[in-house]
């Protein structure tokens, strides 16, 4: 080999440049057979060394040569050698790179044949796919999902969330919100059911494969938990996973696979950036695992990438990064699965958020170009509208709006969520009835029943023997039942080869309308309450058995959905909203009751009422939508007049009022830029019922409302969970250091999303700054104001707050020390606290404080040196 001959090249040179004495000494230290020592031949010599020492010839030679003190020749030899090796690697690399880019062409082209195309809604058969470039529908994914635990339903999360974030394109998605790119090795998607989460895995894996974005990857291997969902109790290799459900490549072998993989964990490279193959990792839908991953133990482990591990603990050794630590991970799920995830394994976190409210309504007004009516009635409607924040949802809205106009109902257009999903089922059994004639009512029941029973065990994917218990024949049935074409869909696979069919509902929420119509018909057709359960009996929950047995269906309802978590609030509404005689005989024959078996819309009305006495208003707010699908707003209606008559009396309000003046506040129509608790009841009591407002608004103003220690928990609770609140004023509340100790607390959280933080004159001293300061260290990255003007912080207290504002992550642009009893001395640690971050504090304001000229002028200095303004009292005498 050339390599070989240039080595025997250097050591015969090197040997030959050697004197007569030099080359008797060298011979004296080889320690070769007196034989071959006779000769003084150096091709002779340089035969023997090579016999001996083979590769490291060249090694030993530096050393004998350096025994005899010719380091010159030494130091030539020792040059020579590293050539070679540069050489050598350059070869190698150059061969490793020719192969790595022959396996990263062939993975594009495999997942371009998988994500081309795919099926527009459901109303497209597999072989009738569209391209996903054409499908594609821009979404909203923002920096920084909310991703604390929130019990609320899905959609009631929605009715609150707001939509003000800046949107990232998904090549971007692994960028730093802040451009300081940080480095990322696991990133968290999350959003709701039906959002587009999986679209946009689709999307950024299409962009790559076809060349046009994050070309610095070299492999992306995408997973979907529905699939692996399959092989639940097997052991694999990573690689051999991959082969199965990503590459079906001849070329990309699980020994080439295994090769790479043992060569980068055997790097011990925990960066992405730096490593030489950059592999991308996506698990999709971690929400639909059915198998557990011990996430919670992660204790470092040597992990051999060659062995073979049962599925749920390669998955978790791959999250926990003891697998390819240097490689990327990608993770999607919903909010309510997000908890399972210890928030140290994840380094940042984006959120799908559907559709903007310009581009749901430019999505109607390309779908009803010359019919404005339709956008009004989208409007005015806030649960259809907030409902289309979903791409499905809008699609769903636009076929039952469309034959309204067809038929000239434009004045009969649903208002309800329950109309429009009892108008979609209505509308496709129409379409079908000719075929089905009296048939249709079995399908319905069977597809009912199984949203029914995986509804109550919150599950979205169902497989073709879930069918079978419910009675629905997939080979048989699905030919003839046109409902079950439209509303459900098979779940195409990634892979090719598939182990059975998997299915599921368009949307979650079709599940849920249909659970709630399978517990009105088993009540109506059978006299049945399928949310009975016999240990409620014994704990005194059900009514008395004279009670009508709609009604105990309903108390039943109440009871389930108040113990699952907010799971089931849209199955209540659905549940409720059934109730009314419309939408009971728009569906006919599956919903005729028998005469004991009705219950009149005014007792229904007040079942729910007595329920909302007994709640938080929190808790309250699904029950007034209830309301809502019950299409009575007595309450509301009640609560608007007293707030236009000024007639409220705040410390005798019951209960229920208070949740209606909350869910008012929450849906009205009129824009609300910011909410202050003044107008309403200035007191922590007020704070406490109104606390749900104060979490969905972006701007809460708070001042001088009496606040307390409770107070501070309550806040501290809002800004640690998943909430809008971006802008607080607590100004002229005696909060003291013991409350801003307990709101720090919030503030510290990594969910807290707060901006702007006011504290005027709270009685805050040194204690209340150290509180502070912890929090911004522990979360430096979104407050931006801070104003503790008029509070005797002293300078001991600016020196424990400058602890923090010197943490290199702080973002804090303004802050506001007015009347804080400052002296040079906090100038001071100003100062050296801005020496330490110079790159984001851009305003001191310093008005009436003792700083003197020379306190003055240590702040001045900086303000011509750095991007700095100090700003002080320009009437300030000498010495105050």
């Amino acid at each position: 080999m050339a390599l070989d001959t240039e080595r025997k090249e250097l050591l015969l040179g090197t040997l030959r440049k050697l004197g007569k004495e030099d080359f008797e000494s060298f011979k004296f230290f080889t320690d070769l057979p007196q034989s071959v020592l006779n000769t003084d031949i150096p091709v002779d010599i340089a035969y023997e060394l090579i016999r001996k020492h083979g590769e490291n010839v060249l090694e030993e030679t530096v050393k004998i040569l350096k025994k005899i003190g010719n380091n010159n020749l030494a130091e030539i030899l020792h040059n020579g050698m590293l050539k070679i090796k540069v050489a050598d690697l350059a070869v190698h690399e150059d061969e490793d790179d020719d192969q790595i880019g022959r396996l990263k062409r062939d993975l594009q082209e495999n997942l371009l044949s998988l994500y081309s195309f795919v099926p527009e809604g459901n109303t497209k058969r597999w072989e009738q796919q569209q391209s996903l470039a054409d499908v594609y529908t821009e979404l909203n994914v923002t920096y920084g999902a909310d991703v604390s635990p929130d019990k609320r339903h899905e959609v009631l999360q929605m009715e609150t969330c707001a939509l003000t974030k800046k949107s990232i394109r998904p090549c971007d998605i692994f960028e730093s919100a802040d451009g300081k790119r940080r480095p990322i090795r696991t990133m968290l998607t999350v959003g709701f059911a039906g959002i587009g989460k999986t679209f946009l895995v689709r999307k950024f894996a299409m962009d790559w494969a076809s060349g046009n974005t994050n070309q610095d990857v070299d492999f992306i291997f995408p997973f979907t938990f529905r699939e692996l969902n399959m092989e639940k109790g097997k052991s694999f290799t990573l690689a051999k996973l991959i082969r199965l459900y990503v590459s079906e490549s001849r070329r990309m072998s699980e020994e080439t696979l295994n090769n790479i993989f043992d060569s980068l964990q055997k790097s011990g490279n925990r960066d992405y950036k730096t490593s030489r193959i950059k592999i991308l990792f996506v698990l999709d839908g971690l929400d639909e695992c059915n198998f557990k991953m011990d996430l919670k133990n992660e204790m470092k482990m040597d992990i051999d990438v060659k062995q073979a591990y049962p599925l749920e603990v390669l998955l978790a050794h791959l999250i926990k990064r003891n697998l390819l630590p240097c490689a990327r991970l990608w993770i999607t799920t919903r909010p309510a699965t997000v908890r399972y995830i210890p928030s140290n394994l994840i380094d940042s976190r984006t959120e799908v958020r559907g559709f903007s409210d310009s581009q749901r309504l430019e999505y109607f007004r390309k779908r009803f170009p010359n019919d404005e009516r339709v956008i009004q009635h989208i409007r005015k409607s806030r649960t259809i509208f907030i409902m289309c924040h979903m791409p499905i949802f809008c699609w769903i809205s636009s076929t039952i709006l469309q034959d309204h106009l067809d038929k000239g109902k434009v004045g009969d257009l649903p208002t309800t969520l329950t109309e429009m999903y009892t108008w979609i089922v209505f509308y496709h059994l129409e379409v079908w009835k000719e075929r089905l004639k009296t048939e249709y009512s079995r399908y319905v029941k069977a597809l009912a029943k199984l949203a029914f029973h995986h509804t109550m065990n919150k599950r979205q994917i169902f497989y073709e023997k879930d069918l079978e218990d419910s009675g629905f024949d997939y080979g048989q049935d699905a030919k003839h039942c046109g409902l079950f074409t439209e509303v459900f869909k098979e779940v195409r696979p990634l892979r090719r080869i598939q182990q059975g069919k998997m299915f599921q509902f368009v949307h979650l929420t079709i599940q849920e309308y249909l659970a709630a119509l399978y517990v009105m018909m088993m009540c109506s057709h059978h006299k049945k309450n399928v949310l009975a359960d016999s240990r409620w009996s014994l704990k005194g929950f059900l009514m008395p058995a004279k009670q009508k047995l709609i009604t105990q269906v309903q108390l039943s309802a109440l009871q389930k959905a108040s113990e699952s978590e907010g799971n089931l609030d849209l199955f209540l509404r659905f549940l409720f909203g059934l109730s009314l005689a419309c939408n009971q005989e728009l569906l006919g024959e599956l919903l005729k009751a028998p005469q004991d078996c009705g219950q009149s819309k005014s007792d229904t009305v007040e079942l729910i009422k007595k329920s909302i006495k007994q709640n938080t208003p929190e808790k309250n707010i699904n029950l007034f939508y209830c309301l809502s699908e019950l299409k009575d707003d007595s309450m509301l209606e009640q609560i608007e007049q007293e707030l236009h008559s000024r007639n409220l009396s705040w410390r005798n309000m019951p209960n229920e009022m208070w949740s209606a003046l909350a869910f008012f506040l929450l849906t009205s129509d009129e824009p609300m830029d910011w909410f202050d608790l003044k107008k309403y009841s200035a007191s922590a009591y007020g704070l406490e019922m109104l606390l749900s407002v104060v979490k969905a608004f972006e701007k809460s103003v708070l001042t001088d409302c009496h606040l307390d220690k409770r107070s501070c928990h309550l806040l501290a609770s809002v800004l640690s969970s998943s909430s809008n609140l971006r802008f607080l004023d607590l100004s002229h509340n005696d909060l003291l250091d013991e409350g801003v100790e307990i709101l720090s607390k919030g503030l510290a959280s990594r969910n807290c999303i707060l901006q702007v933080l006011k504290l005027t004159k709270c009685k805050i001293t040194k204690q209340g700054c150290t509180e502070l300061a912890k929090a911004i260290k522990l979360n430096p990255s979104n407050l931006q104001e801070l104003v503790l003007s008029e509070n005797d912080l002293s300078d001991e207290g600016v020196t424990s707050l400058s602890k923090g504002l010197a943490s290199q992550d702080c973002t804090l642009k303004v802050l506001d020390l007015s009347s804080c009893n400052i002296t040079k001395r906090g100038c001071v640690s100003l100062a050296e606290a801005y020496k330490l971050n110079p790159f984001h504090l851009q305003e001191i304001w310093l008005w009436c404080n003792p700083i003197g000229e020379e306190g003055e002028s240590i702040l001045t200095e900086f303000s011509l040196r750095f991007p700095l303004r100090a700003t002080f009292d320009p009437f300030r005498q000498d010495g105050f």
